[in-house]
């Protein structure tokens, strides 16, 4: 989505930090909440700060006592024979196995996730799983119990941080 669509679909006036609290606190955010949250920046129009507010209005509805948690996958950490969107050259599978720097926490970026999620998982305090192709990021009371021992074999299971 391109700026002026943001702008556009904004409508009369931009969403703001505060005007995000108040409406997530209208949808049900209680101080305290532990909240999943997938995201999707465009589809809140125009936001005065983009998604360090939004992070900023989830962190401030949830208060001190809340965690956040966000998914910060990162696919491309896969066997590149099951790549589909896009697929790459047979060919270059060797390489690709062979040169593809392994998952870091702190230095792999996510990957088709969008502009929150990567922005939330360089703030201070945040926390993320060690999936390599799957990890949640999360802060506040509950990020460690959350995001400490993600079974690779399981990934979004019962014993994973969606779990």
């Amino acid at each position: 989505m391109s700026e002026q669509d943001a702008i556009q679909r904004a409508g009369a006036s931009p969403a703001t930090l505060d005007s995000l609290v108040q409406d997530l606190t209208a949808l049900g955010v209680e101080e305290g909440s532990i909240l999943l949250v997938h995201s999707s920046l465009s589809s809140l129009g125009w936001v005065c700060g983009g998604a360090i507010a939004v992070i900023e209005a989830l962190k401030k509805a949830i208060g001190k006592t809340g965690t956040l948690v966000m998914p910060t996958h990162s696919g491309e950490l896969s066997d590149p024979s099951q790549w589909e969107n896009p697929p790459v050259p047979e060919h270059w599978w060797p390489v690709i196995r062979a040169e593809m720097p392994p998952y870091d926490a702190h230095l792999t970026p996510t990957r088709g996730m969008g502009i929150m999620p990567e922005s939330f998982r360089h703030q201070s305090g945040v926390m993320r799983s060690n999936h390599p192709q799957v990890s949640f990021a999360a802060c506040g009371p509950f990020a460690n119990h959350i995001t400490e021992n993600h079974p690779l074999e399981d990934g979004l299971g019962d014993r994973s941080p969606l779990g």
